[in-house]
């Protein structure tokens, strides 16, 4: 085998960062504006309750229990999860309680 210079050993890594880097940001992107948990068959595959699964129109899978994703892109989902009603509206009540109350960190009593 052919010993591999060290700027030919840079040059291959300089490709394999230019490759990883265009899927990495395709990645972000793609983050922002879709359910982490729906495939690629637009199922849902969470393993917990999300208001945004529908039954499937047409199964293009195995799973006859697959259920469809209905996520319309908008970013926050999270709103979505059905954990625990109560608990959803107590943390947004608290939320905004405390974004009401005057800074304790400014002077001046303004956010």
């Amino acid at each position: 085998m052919a010993e591999v210079t060290a700027e030919e050993l840079q040059k291959r890594f300089d490709r394999l960062t230019e490759i990883f880097s265009g899927i990495v940001t395709q990645a972000d992107e793609q983050s922002c504006r879709r359910c982490p948990y729906r495939d690629r068959h637009d199922l849902c595959t969470a393993k917990f309750r999300c208001g945004n699964q529908a039954d499937p129109i047409e199964n293009p899978t195995d799973n006859p229990d697959a259920l469809r994703c209905t996520h319309n892109g908008v970013f926050d989902f999270r709103s979505a999860w059905e954990s625990d009603p109560r608990a959803t509206r107590k943390a947004r009540e608290r939320l905004h309680e405390q974004r009401q109350r005057p800074s304790s960190t400014d002077p001046s009593g303004q956010q």
